[in-house]
């Protein structure tokens, strides 16, 4: 299961005490705004950090988020908030994380969200700085404006469309045209992109950004300069952005006319200054302090990266492009669909050492092109054979592209990073805080008397000498993928490993599957299964894995896995578990793997999995690691690592089935 629902699903961790505790947030009272013309009420306010936060429930922010056309999405015992705007681009926080995305940029907020109660609180001031409004004084009166963001251009020579990008749907209208000039005007928008670009392309010599009205009533005026008989077609609205084309000798440019995936920003506006909360929170005393202090994210880079000769070298497994970056930079890469399938990262605070390259490739790899794109960004472009797997690993050094052979019907678009020192200094921070062991160095006990997904149970194995061990996927289900390296057979491999160290301790033991095979259905399977959220497909073939282990009785239920997310940012190792009788292997196993492996221990986790929720003994499903992220997908690769994994698991069985001996169905 490589999809963002997975993702969700499996990493979510309730911090809510450790939290809250950490950024000492308190509740706090309401506050009223002026959005476009009407009044705006925020009552699931909170403060911390000496700044604002809003409850994702607040239904002010409901009412914001329905006129900007986006959706928000979270469900309990979720770590992740997503937010869907109207250009359908996702705004993701992270519970317990200051990283967040927009898009492809990530930032980092005044301070990371928190549980409250049972409603996540995001800080207020980046959310809105995200959502590309803007708070405005005036008077006693705080007003949100709407803001234009940026302003992009496609293409060169002679062709380009220019892009604008800002809160909600963008709608300009044209107040003049002449022979060497147009003028768009946008109403109810205001930018701090006021000022003059030199463009040349597509006839496009220069565009001009003029805010004018006032705070409740803001205009702003796109004033582009033309080059004699340059000719463009009408706008048109491409989710939510404003599009024109131009063609210095015809119409819009046929290359260009249906590229509408994301691009890089140009110009993105400046962080947001955080909420002051100093005081209690009446009103519009959460005007913006300009005393408040800057992310990370906001200060002015140090120096300027260097980067050297880009080589593409053929693999038996596809291609790997390396770009080595000397000093620090952020990046930001794009894919577009198939039938397109170009793929492209800008690297940002940076000047190429060498001349521009535009050079045929061996397949996976098409072609390579890179360039100095404008005076801070270096892009590499790539042309790929089909929709590849594609992986982009950053290091201290450079980074390396990995293009696989497998086909990806459905990959991620696009995604960002750093590069240089910037790698170690912009990991997560932890989200769990310690629990103190008990006794046994094990995590508190669980009651009863909490569970949702399942009872008490009464089961016995009949085999108690038998350890069922599933390797997650397989089959025509291959799992997550990277750089050609596939989570089914990965996880076939540890399972194997498992299953040798186990049977040479005198245990039996049985796999779901013992090669890169689908699960065989059976007529029990299809009539038991329990669709749970799962297609019914889906269903049958997990049911048929639980179906083993439940026919023949066995001890123990063991599924074995690699997590996988949409940016390479996340990592670590978690078991999970989903009825009372998991929760002691759960315990033990996560144990003893947080402190072997050398990955990030993210700790246990009840989730309603269906394996494990299924297996009518005691059941964990183990994320090994990720193999989205570069450090994770080293172990991963590493065969020592993978023996290491399949040890520890064992030692794990051994002492909970030591400590917890099978006890007769007469006693």
């Amino acid at each position: 299961m490589n999809s963002i629902r997975r993702f969700v699903a499996r990493t979510s961790s309730l911090v809510a005490c450790a939290v809250l505790l950490a950024t000492g947030a308190a509740r706090a009272g309401s506050a009223s705004y002026l959005f476009e013309g009407r009044p705006l009420a925020f009552t699931h306010l909170s403060h911390a950090a000496g700044a604002a936060a809003v409850g994702i429930n607040d239904p002010g922010l409901r009412s914001l988020l329905r006129s900007l056309g986006a959706l928000i999405t979270w469900r309990p015992g979720e770590r992740y908030v997503l937010i869907t705007t109207a250009q359908a681009q996702i705004i993701s926080f992270s519970v317990g994380d200051r990283s967040y995305d927009v898009g492809p940029l990530t930032s980092n907020a005044h301070f990371a969200p928190y549980l409250l109660g049972t409603e996540v609180y995001l800080p207020f001031a980046d959310l809105l700085h995200a959502l590309s409004l803007a708070p405005e004084r005036d008077g006693g009166t705080t007003v949100l404006e709407r803001e234009l963001t940026s302003i992009d251009v496609r293409g060169s020579g002679g062709e380009a469309i220019v892009v604008a990008r800002g809160a909600g749907s963008l709608t300009g209208h044209l107040v003049h045209e002449g022979a060497s000039s147009l003028v768009y005007e946008f109403d109810g928008v205001g930018s701090t992109l006021a000022g003059t670009r030199s463009v040349n392309a597509g006839g496009v010599r220069s565009l001009d950004v003029r805010v004018a009205g006032s705070v409740r009533a803001p205009k702003t005026f796109v004033t582009l300069a033309l080059a004699p008989g340059t000719k463009h077609d009408p706008p048109r609205s491409n989710n939510g952005d404003f599009e024109l084309a131009f063609g210095a000798a015809g119409s819009a440019p046929p290359l260009l006319a249906g590229a509408s995936a994301p691009v890089a920003v140009a110009q993105p506006t400046a962080a947001p200054a955080a909420f002051a909360t100093d005081t209690p929170l009446p009103g519009p005393s959460l005007a913006p302090d300009a005393s408040a202090s800057t992310p990370a994210s906001a200060a002015a880079p140090q120096g300027v990266a260097t980067v050297g000769t880009v080589s593409v070298a053929t693999t038996a497994t596809g291609a790997t492009v390396t770009i080595p970056v000397t000093g620090n930079a952020q990046f930001a890469w794009h894919r577009l669909r198939a039938p397109d399938n170009r793929f492209w990262i800008d690297i940002s605070n940076a000047q190429l050492a060498s001349g521009p390259v535009d050079q045929a490739e061996a397949d996976p790899v098409t072609a390579l092109r890179v360039r100095q794109n404008d005076a801070q960004t270096v892009r590499v472009a790539l042309s790929v054979d089909g929709a590849k797997d594609i992986s982009v690993s950053p290091s201290a050094t450079g980074i390396v592209i990995g293009v696989g052979n497998d086909v990806v019907a459905d990959a991620p678009r696009f995604g960002s990073g750093s590069v240089g020192t910037l790698v170690s200094s912009n990991e997560p921070q932890p989200l769990v805080t310690p629990v103190p062991p008990d006794e046994y160095g094990e995590y508190p006990s669980i009651a009863d008397a909490d569970w949702k997904f399942g009872p008490p149970s009464a089961y016995v194995p009949t085999n108690p000498k038998l350890i069922v061990i599933d390797p997650g996927h397989g089959g025509a289900d291959i799992g997550s993928t990277r750089n050609g390296v596939t989570e089914a057979s990965l996880t076939l491999d540890m399972a194997k490993r498992l299953q040798a160290i186990l049977v040479a301790r005198g245990w039996q033991v049985q796999l779901t599957h013992d090669t890169n095979v689908d699960v065989k259905r059976t007529a029990q399977s299809s009539q038991e299964a329990i669709s749970d959220g799962y297609h019914s497909t889906d269903a049958q073939d997990l049911q048929a894995r639980d179906d083993i282990a439940n026919n023949a009785g066995a001890r123990l239920f063991v599924s074995i896995h690699v997590n996988a997310f949409i940016n390479s940012g996340p990592s670590g190792t978690t078991t999970y578990y989903s009825k009372p009788s998991d929760v002691a292997l759960a315990q033990i196993v996560q144990r003893d793997l947080g402190a072997n492996l050398g990955t990030k221990n993210d700790g246990i986790i009840k989730s309603r999995l269906y394996v494990t929720l299924h297996a009518k003994m005691p059941a964990v499903l183990i994320e090994t690691a990720f193999i989205s992220n570069p450090d994770d997908f080293a172990k991963l690769t590493s065969p020592d690592w993978r023996q290491k994994v399949a040890e520890t698991i064992a030692d794990g069985i051994d002492q909970y089935t030591a400590r917890y001996p099978v006890q007769s169905a007469n006693q």
